[in-house]
């Protein structure tokens, strides 16, 4: 039996942090599954043409991407350890989203506060993953 240590107030306040940008995530995701138009009503002509011809995968990574991610928050906060797992399988699912944006073009045609969003997915994933082995090697979840 591997015994957890109690975690420090951060660790509840990091967790919650991370339950709260992938619930944002989420919220993302189902509007643009749900009711596109809404996303895309303040789209120029660049943005619209880039949004339309994206492959029939994307919706499906972002959907790994988020639900994966969101479990991984909800797991961190039940302290269980594969909340790894699913940390990383989302952070996978962000790299092939985030190189296909890059590699397409789609970040020459967004705003300044579109590509600190977009680059923010990626870094908050890593740490959420850099985080979660911490918290694994401290014994806070097992």
């Amino acid at each position: 039996m591997i015994l957890r240590t109690k975690p420090s107030i951060s660790f509840w306040a990091i967790s919650i942090v991370f339950l709260l940008w992938n619930l944002a995530g989420l919220a993302a995701f189902l509007l643009e599954a749900v009711a596109p138009e809404l996303l895309t009503e303040t789209f120029n002509d660049a943005q619209m043409a880039q949004y339309n011809s994206r492959p029939g995968w994307y919706m499906y990574n972002f959907a790994v991407a988020v639900f994966a991610g969101t479990l991984a928050a909800v797991l961190l906060l039940l302290r269980k350890k594969f909340a790894l797992v699913l940390a990383v399988i989302s952070l996978a699912a962000v790299i092939i989203s985030t190189v296909y944006t890059v590699s397409s073009g789609g970040l020459d045609i967004v705003e300044t506060t579109d590509k600190v969003l977009f680059y923010s997915v990626l870094i908050i994933d890593v740490i959420m993953v850099i985080f979660t082995r911490h918290a694994i090697s401290r014994r806070w979840i097992v």
